[in-house]
């Protein structure tokens, strides 16, 4: 038999944004469907971004997409482990990323910053990316201080 959680909800008329909080012994399987529900439903309003790739276009998920990059004067985008193009601008899709999950780079290149396994800020003035999936690019130097604010926005917002 299926256990329960029990839910409670408090309303605060200070609070501008829902705030929602996970109180359990450890993380479980179980916590983390629970996470990956409340992400896939917070992430329903972000629209899916088409993708062609071998005469066919698909509606690619955000939450799939690695990175979307100028190469070659086309837009590609690497998702869920393939490479399709864009018949729209970098500039237009951006307007269409979900700003909590993506960030931009370079001038050629977004990120989704939940694929993101390392940063590494060794070499002066750059930052060498490492995604989950093997995969590496460098943000641009202009770029760098963004990132760092990212950074310590997140860790401020997790109380590290």
């Amino acid at each position: 038999m299926r256990k329960r959680a029990d839910i409670e909800v408090r309303i605060d008329p200070s609070c501008e944004e829902p705030v929602i909080v996970i109180r359990t012994a450890r993380r479980t399987r179980e916590v983390e469907a629970i996470i990956r529900a409340i992400e896939d439903s917070l992430s329903a309003e972000s629209p899916p971004i088409p993708g062609q790739r071998g005469g066919a276009t698909y509606l690619l998920d955000q939450r799939d997409i690695t990175r979307l990059y100028v190469e070659a004067r086309k837009v590609r985008i690497c998702s869920a482990g393939e490479v399709y193009e864009s018949g729209r601008s970098l500039s237009y899709l951006e307007q269409q990323l979900d700003p909590e999950r993506f960030m931009r780079i370079s001038r050629f290149e977004i990120v989704n910053l939940r694929e993101i396994e390392s940063f590494d800020f060794s070499m002066a003035g750059t930052v060498y990316i490492r995604f989950g999936d093997g995969s590496v690019t460098w943000a641009a130097r202009r770029y760098v201080g963004a990132i760092h604010r990212m950074l310590q926005r997140l860790s401020a917002e997790k109380g590290e």
